[in-house]
């Protein structure tokens, strides 16, 4: 199997250096305000890169219901200060100090003494800029060459009613850039225009949410490989996915959420321990309202695998040696950016089965489920979709004939069963073949000609673009289906 590096920015507390420290008027009288102007430093650096393992071995891994902006789920669990922070930090873009506009923004800290309420203000600054940088790592993967940071800051304090408070009123935020990957920002603004430049030209194929987070899924997997020596440049972000070629988790994490935000498809990274080591992955959103599981480093193999494609926190999975337990405990999110800090980013409730219930197998093509239509969508060629999906036991499947349009598939777990409606994407006239037929019968009814029944398994077959109608288009999209211009792959 596999091994796998994750990155984790730590908090590593520096020696706070004191400049220019002037105080007026010290005696404890109420409403009293004295001035503090200094500087204090506190530096941030990452922790050493950890690798991934299992049972103590080197591995090789065989080979929103919501109204936001789903490319904002994080910016939308901070404060107004972090998310005031997020933005300055996001549009500042890659540079190496910010100074922050703090108009609007009051952080503070209260204490016993003048001291002990500028450390309050200060720890608070931090947990802000934390949480702000946090948020905005993982909203948006093109934000990557954070290795670190350092916080300066300036302010005043006030005496009242027995207690100091010590108010920020200057802040100052210097970036540390990872060296080891970037020459320097201009380096790390060329290679986030080179991402954009390449997401521009990624085609990704289906039309239902399903088909295209598995087109996403396997163009990752087909094009992006694990850097087992944990030494390649870019390994850590998603240029090494989609430029070099070469990643790791990070990477291939970061380059599946990018495209999924390029497609409107609500995507999340998640930080966290995969079988006990580092690791980052995905969580994806399903027209069904519910989030699922999606791995695309442990799936990508010597062929495409699924086990861990769209599962639920009580899938078993296949093919790995977690595949006796509930992906709830092997995949566990912490949302810990900066290890030793005090706060974490908070992840959706799972779905506890697999998107479908039934898993797909290694090398499945052309082959989707749609739980908001409760249709099993089947390729053109596909003789027997039964050979291309497993079941959790105890399991249940009725079929008249194997690849037949419009027959019944049920499928079950202990948790929930499910029936599917079989449909052959182009059958329009069931005949379980896909021909010319299907294209005059397309043909026909869009010119009122012919009929079919709405919501039937012709109906579905015939609708290739799934807009609820029958018509030229749907005949175009056939055509070029039938001579394998067009992929739902």
């Amino acid at each position: 199997m596999k091994r796998m590096v994750f990155k984790v920015l730590s908090v590593i507390m520096a020696l706070c250096v004191f400049l220019g420290v002037m105080v007026i008027g010290v005696s404890a009288v109420d409403n009293e305000i004295y001035t503090i102007e200094e500087i204090s430093i506190t530096q941030f650096s990452p922790e050493i890169k950890l690798e991934h393992s299992f049972n103590n071995s080197v591995n090789k891994f065989y080979s929103s219901g919501t109204d936001v902006d789903a490319t904002k789920y994080f910016y939308n669990q901070l404060t107004s200060t972090q998310k005031n922070l997020y933005e300055q930090i996001w549009d500042a873009g890659a540079v190496e100090t910010i100074t922050f506009d703090l108009t609007g923004v009051k952080i503070t800290g209260t204490g016993t003494s003048s001291t002990n309420a500028k450390n309050t203000a200060s720890a608070n600054a931090q947990q802000d800029i934390i949480m702000a940088l946090t948020a905005l790592n993982e909203d948006n993967p093109l934000f990557f060459w954070v290795a670190g940071f350092g916080m300066s800051f300036g302010g005043s304090s006030t005496y009242v009613n027995g207690s100091y408070v010590y108010t920020i009123t200057t802040l100052i935020l210097q970036i540390g850039i990872n060296t080891t990957h970037f020459t320097d920002f201009a380096d790390a603004t060329a290679k986030q225009a080179a991402i954009i430049n390449k997401l521009e030209e990624i085609e990704v194929y289906g039309i239902s949410r399903h088909e295209k987070v598995k087109s996403i899924h396997d163009y990752i997997a087909n094009n992006a490989e694990y850097d087992h020596t944990i030494s390649k440049a870019n390994i850590f972000d998603a240029y090494g996915a989609l430029i070099t070629g070469i990643c790791v988790c990070e990477g291939y994490a970061e380059a599946f959420k990018l495209i999924c935000d390029r497609e409107g498809i609500p995507c999340i990274t998640v930080i966290g321990t995969g079988g006990g080591g580092a690791h980052k992955w995905n969580m994806v959103q399903m027209e069904d309202g519910e989030w699922y599981t999606l791995d695309s480093t442990w799936d990508d193999q010597s062929s495409i695998y699924y086990s861990y494609f769209l599962i639920g926190s009580d899938t078993k999975a296949q093919h790995f040696s977690h595949s006796d337990v509930a992906d709830s405990t092997v995949h566990i999110g912490d949302g810990k950016l900066f290890s030793d800090a005090n706060v974490a980013l908070l992840y959706p409730t799972l779905s506890k089965d697999t998107y479908g219930v039934g898993n797909l197998r290694a090398g499945a093509k052309d082959i989707h489920f749609d739980t908001s239509k409760n249709i099993l969508m089947v390729g053109k060629d596909i003789a027997s979709y039964l050979n291309y999906i497993e079941y959790t036991s105890p399991f249940s499947r009725t079929a008249n004939k194997s690849g037949t349009t419009g027959v019944i598939l049920t499928v079950s777990d202990s948790v929930t069963s499910k029936n599917y409606t079989v449909v052959k994407r182009g059958d329009a006239d069931a005949s379980n073949y896909v021909t010319e037929d299907d294209y005059n019968k397309i043909i026909e009814v869009s010119a009122a000609k012919a009929t079919v029944q709405e919501g039937s398994a012709e109906f579905y077959a015939a609708d290739l673009n799934q807009d609820g109608a029958i018509d030229t288009f749907d005949a175009m999209m056939l055509d070029f289906y039938m001579d394998g211009e067009y992929s739902f792959n």
